[in-house]
């Protein structure tokens, strides 16, 4: 499985990481690892670690994946958490197409172990971005894209 760990910083009732997720259309099954780092307002049990997903006791996770060009929102499945972080996978599907192409949006949901409990973090502006690759042995893509020497640009046909 490949994978890349980030850390959500929750302060001050804003999110930020600590670098930009960044694949290209038509990677698949990437698993995200995530620790959500100090700050968060909530807690659930005693504990004092700066992960937000120790000191919370949580045991569960959701990722809310706002998508470029108004398509609609990406709800992963709820998934257990594991050492302190949540994993989340990047399916072939959520980035196949063209138009979905961009910059990503997204909020992370906490619940406790019964899904009785649930908290949403603030969104995370920009957190993943999906580029398109130099090359794609894809064709059945809605559109193909060229360049055009001309003007210098890239055009969809």
């Amino acid at each position: 499985m490949i994978f890349t760990d980030r850390t959500v910083i929750v302060q001050k009732g804003t999110s930020s990481i600590n670098d930009t997720i960044v694949l290209y259309r038509g990677d698949k099954n990437v698993e995200i690892r995530f620790t959500l780092s100090e700050g968060s307002p909530f807690r659930y049990g005693s504990g004092a670690s700066p992960n937000i997903i120790e000191k919370t006791e949580a045991a569960y996770g959701q990722l809310v994946i706002k998508t470029p060009n108004n398509l609609p929102a990406i709800f992963s499945e709820v998934a257990p958490t594991n050492e302190g972080k949540i994993v989340f996978k990047i399916t072939g599907e959520m980035i196949d197409e063209i138009d979905e192409v961009g910059n990503y949006s997204f909020q992370i949901r906490l619940f406790d172990e019964n899904k009785n409990s649930r908290v949403t973090l603030p969104e995370v502006n920009d957190g993943i971005e999906i580029r398109e690759p130099i090359a794609s042995e894809d064709t059945s893509s809605t559109a193909r894209i060229r360049y055009d020497a001309p003007t210098k640009s890239l055009i969809a046909d």
